[in-house]
């Protein structure tokens, strides 16, 4: 608990240092929107933090992964999956192709080719070290979260369960209205 609240005020007392002086924190608008929206957004937050996936199809795979940098596995095949996925993907999407992975190595070509709801499409075919710069694992908009910790298994049906640990941070940083992934609904949202 000490630790929880010296986080919480090693923040608070050093958000403001990044913020000019001669400019609010937040505008009246802003603080509308968050008030307004403050319980609807905490839900939202709860809910990001984990993500399932259920599919079936050909496919065969064991994973356990502590970040990207930490990931034990392999798999193969095609999958038509369900989505609750990372940066609020919602839907149905059709996977293929295969990935191998010990500790910090790893090799993949996989590609999520159709896609229905909020689910993004993506192609990755990668020899290596991951690298949480690339383009699909970017923090705000990418398909994928290059720390999530989590794992999947599959033989003709597929699940994976994922914990995202930005997303908790998120959460509780939401508590005190700040947005740390920018990913809080405003009222334009539902314009």
């Amino acid at each position: 608990m000490k630790k929880f609240l010296f986080v919480i005020i090693a923040v608070l007392a050093l958000a403001p240092a990044a913020v000019r002086a001669d400019e609010p924190i937040m505008t009246r608008g802003e603080l509308k929107d968050k008030l307004l929206l403050y319980i609807p957004n905490r839900i939202m937050d709860l809910l990001d933090i984990f993500s399932v996936n259920i599919g079936v199809g050909p496919v065969a795979e064991a994973r356990l992964m502590a970040t990207r940098y930490c990931d034990v596995g392999a798999g193969i095949g095609i999958t038509a999956k369900l989505y609750k996925d990372f940066n609020r993907q919602y839907g149905l999407g059709f996977e293929e192709g295969w990935y191998w992975s010990f500790i910090f190595v790893s090799e993949e070509q996989y590609t999520l080719t159709d896609s229905l709801g909020l689910v993004k499409r993506y192609a990755e075919t990668r020899t290596g070290v991951p690298m949480p710069d690339t383009r699909t694992y970017d923090f705000f908009t990418g398909p994928r979260d290059f720390w999530a910790i989590g794992g999947s298994l599959g033989l003709l049906v597929d699940a994976n369960l994922y914990i995202h640990p930005t997303e908790w941070v998120d959460l509780g940083l939401g508590f005190l209205l700040i947005d740390f992934r920018n990913d809080d609904y405003i009222l334009d949202d539902f314009r």
